[in-house]
C-alpha cells in the first residue's frame, strides 16, 4: 500500500490562486517555523503539559492546512485529540507520528524551493 501523498499540491495553488510566488514565500516561512513547532510539541511532551501540546499541535494542524498536507494534518489533529482527552499513553507515539510527517511534508517543500514546481 502506497503511503498517503504528503500534499495536494494542485489545491494548495489553488488556493493560492495559482500564485506560485506566494506558496514559496508560505513554504520558505513554514520552513523556518517547523522546527520550533516540533520543539514545542516535544517540550510540551516531555513536561506533561497537555494544555500546551494541544495549542501546539493545533497551531501546527492549521500551517500544514495551507498546503492541504492531510497526513501531517490528521497526525496533528489526532495529537491535538488525543492530549484534549488526556490520552497520556497514546501522546508520544502521536508526537512520533506528527514528527514524522512534519519531515516528510518539510522536504516536500524544499524540493519544490530547490527545483521548482513539477509540470
Amino acid at each position: 500500500m502506497d503511503a498517503q501523498p504528503v500534499m495536494d499540491l494542485a489545491a494548495a495553488l489553488e488556493r493560492f490562486d495559482g500564485d506560485q510566488d506566494l506558496f514559496l514565500t508560505l513554504a520558505e516561512m513554514f520552513l523556518e517555523r517547523a522546527p520550533a513547532a516540533l520543539t514545542g510539541i516535544q517540550t510540551a511532551l516531555t513536561a506533561q503539559n497537555l494544555p500546551l501540546l494541544v495549542k501546539e499541535a493545533h497551531k501546527l494542524k492549521g500551517s500544514a492546512m495551507e498546503f492541504f498536507a492531510r497526513p501531517t494534518v490528521a497526525a496533528a489533529a489526532q495529537l491535538e485529540e488525543s492530549a484534549r482527552q488526556s490520552a497520556t499513553q497514546e501522546v508520544a507515539a502521536l508526537a512520533e507520528q506528527v514528527s514524522v510527517e512534519l519531515q516528510r511534508l518539510t522536504e516536500a517543500l524544499k524540493v519544490i524551493i530547490e527545483k521548482g514546481f513539477p509540470l
